[in-house]
This record gives C-alpha cells, structure tokens and sequence, in this order.
C-alpha cells in the first residue's frame, strides 16, 4: 500500500490536483514536508488532530516532518478578538 492509498482509505484525501506527479514523487524519494500550526487558544485540541495524523502517516512511510507551533499566538491567544 502506498502513502496515498493509506490516506484515501482512511477518508483523509478528497481530491488530488496532478495525482500521478504526486505519487511519483513520493514513491521515487523521501520528501520533507512542513506543517505549521497556529493554536487560536493556548493549547492545541482536537481540531489540529487530522493534520497531525497526516504527518504521522506520511513520516511511517519515511518522509520528514518539519512541525512548527506558533508560539505568539498560542501565549496571548487570537489577537484578532
């Protein structure tokens, strides 16, 4: 099973745009790939939890994860309240 066909099975994938060059790419090398949450409290909850299984799915089929949390907006919280 590819990382792909792991992440359409588990309903995590709607739509690709340029599918083929995608799954070429991922099954030709190990890519790094950023996710950069930004906590609009000062946690993270449940609504970061997909994005977070994304990225532990693809780091299984060995590509790198580079996680950022923003720190400013999870001390004071949203600044546009």
């Amino acid at each position: 099973m590819t990382v792909i066909e792991e992440l359409k099975k588990r309903g995590l994938i709607e739509q690709i745009i340029f599918e083929e060059d995608l799954i070429e790419k991922l099954e030709k090398e190990n890519i790094t790939f950023y996710l950069g949450i930004d906590p609009t409290a000062d946690s993270l909850h449940v609504g970061h939890l997909v994005s977070i299984n994304v990225a532990k799915i693809l780091q299984k089929y060995g590509h790198k994860p580079l996680i950022l949390v923003g720190g400013a907006t999870g001390g004071i919280g949203d600044p546009s309240r």
